[in-house]
C-alpha cells in the first residue's frame, strides 16, 4: 500500500455518515494519527495495532483476546467492508 498516495476523504466522509458527530470525529483522529505514523514508517502498522490493544486491555483490566473478541463482534460485515470500505482504500 502507497500510504503517502492514500486519499482519506472518502473514508472520513463515510465515518462521518455512519455515526455519532462525537464519536465520528474520534474515529477520524485515531485515523490520522495511525496515517500519519505508517506514512512515516510502514512497518509500524502491526505494531501500533499491538500496542493500542494492549494499552487498551489495561485500561480496561481485560485482556487483549477479550479486547479483539468485543471489537470483533462490533465490526462491519465481510460484506460491508468489502462493499463500503475495502474500496475507498484504493
Amino acid at each position: 500500500m502507497q500510504w503517502d498516495d492514500f486519499d482519506e476523504t472518502s473514508l472520513f466522509d463515510l465515518i462521518r455518515e455512519q455515526g455519532p458527530d462525537e464519536d465520528a470525529e474520534r474515529t477520524i483522529r485515531a485515523f490520522r494519527y495511525v496515517l500519519y505514523a505508517v506514512r512515516t514508517d510502514p512497518t509500524l502498522l502491526e505494531h501500533m495495532l499491538v500496542a493500542a490493544v494492549s494499552l487498551l486491555a489495561l485500561d480496561q483490566d481485560e485482556t487483549p483476546r477479550t479486547i479483539l473478541d468485543r471489537l470483533f463482534r462490533r465490526s462491519v460485515s465481510d460484506e460491508e467492508w468489502r462493499r463500503e470500505y475495502a474500496p475507498l482504500f484504493g
